[in-house]
């Protein structure tokens, strides 16, 4: 019996293309690579949310709605079998800039839930710089703003970043 209250029975997640033609099939909490047009590649998890409804990632669509945003945005969706696990650590998204990649990745039991890290698009020398957060969208806006310093050349201070989410979070009180 599954953990998924929409799926009792444990049925496998259906997508499909914008005509209605099954692509692929994954496992309820399975993963899926969206490569964007520019090359860049997101992770993300998948629930079954009925037999023409899924989440994937914090997002619900219908089944062919998603194919359609897809095509229409000229991205690819493939099933991802193993997500890559670093020190409990699901990466979940990644931004590729020549040689180097900056991923975010999350990890729910952990005390800061998410992490950008730096590393090689080879692999070579694992991930290393890593900035801990408690938000998906701080984290998401430093592995941007890294990525973007890196593809720019200018400059990114992640403590000036920490500062004004800081004061922005005081200022919130």
């Amino acid at each position: 019996m599954s953990d998924n209250i929409y799926n009792p029975d444990n049925k496998p997640i259906r997508f499909i293309n914008s005509e209605y033609k099954t692509l692929f099939t994954i496992p309820d909490g399975g993963y899926i690579n969206i490569t964007l047009d520019n090359g860049e590649v997101l992770t993300r998890r998948c629930r079954y949310h009925g037999e023409c409804h899924v989440d994937v990632g914090t997002s619900l669509y219908h089944v062919a709605e998603l194919a359609e945003k897809m095509e229409r945005a000229g991205n690819k969706y493939e099933p991802y079998p193993e997500p890559e696990i670093v020190h409990g650590y699901v990466i979940t998204d990644r931004m590729p800039v020549g040689d180097k990649v900056f991923v975010l990745a999350h990890n729910p039991d952990a005390v800061q839930k998410y992490v950008t890290w730096q590393g090689r698009s080879d692999k070579s020398g694992g991930w290393n710089w890593g900035h801990y957060w408690s938000s998906r969208s701080d984290a998401w806006t430093d592995c941007f703003r890294r990525a973007d310093s890196e593809r720019t050349g200018r400059p990114y201070d992640y403590t000036k970043f920490l500062k004004q989410r800081q004061e922005r979070d005081d200022g919130a009180r």
